[in-house]
C-alpha cells in the first residue's frame, strides 16, 4: 500500500539540485526522495536505539570502583590462583 506525499514551497535551488542529483544517480526524482526519506528514518531509528541502550547502560552501570580497589581485587585473585 502506498500514499501520495506532496512537498510545497521548495526553494528553486533545492528543487533543481534534487533533480540534478536524481538524474546523476539515474533515478527519478520521486525514487531519489523516497530513498532519502528511508535513509533518514533508518539512521534516526538506529540513533534512537543507540541512545536508549546507552541510557540503559548508564542506569544499570555499577558504581565506579577506585584503582586501589581494583588493584586490591586483582592482587587477591592472584593470591588465590597462587600467582603472587
Amino acid at each position: 500500500m502506498s500514499t501520495t506525499l506532496q512537498i510545497r514551497s521548495v526553494e528553486t535551488e533545492f528543487a533543481a539540485a534534487a533533480k540534478a542529483e536524481a538524474a546523476r544517480r539515474k533515478m527519478s526524482l520521486s525514487d531519489y526522495l523516497k530513498e532519502l526519506i528511508r535513509q533518514d528514518l533508518e539512521r534516526n531509528s538506529a540513533e534512537r536505539r543507540r541512545r536508549e541502550l546507552y541510557a540503559e547502560i548508564a542506569h544499570d552501570a555499577p558504581p565506579l570502583v577506585s584503582r586501589t580497589d581494583t588493584a586490591a581485587a586483582l592482587a587477591q585473585v592472584r593470591r588465590e590462583m597462587g600467582l603472587g
